[in-house]
C-alpha cells in the first residue's frame, strides 16, 4: 500500500514537473492521448454494432 502511494505521488510530481518545464510537449502528449482514446472508442463501437 505504501509503495503504491509513493509511486502515485512520484508520478504526479513528475507530471507537474514535465508540465512546467515542457508545456508544449505536455500539451501534445495530452492531445495524442485523446486522439488514441477516440480511435479506440470508435473501434469498440464499430465492433459492438457489427455484433447485432
Amino acid at each position: 500500500m505504501f509503495l503504491r502511494k509513493l509511486f502515485a505521488r512520484a508520478l504526479l510530481i513528475f507530471a507537474v514537473f514535465y508540465l512546467f518545464t515542457r508545456p508544449v510537449s505536455a500539451a501534445d502528449l495530452v492531445n495524442r492521448s485523446v486522439i488514441v482514446l477516440h480511435i479506440a472508442a470508435d473501434n469498440v463501437a464499430g465492433f459492438i454494432s457489427r455484433l447485432n
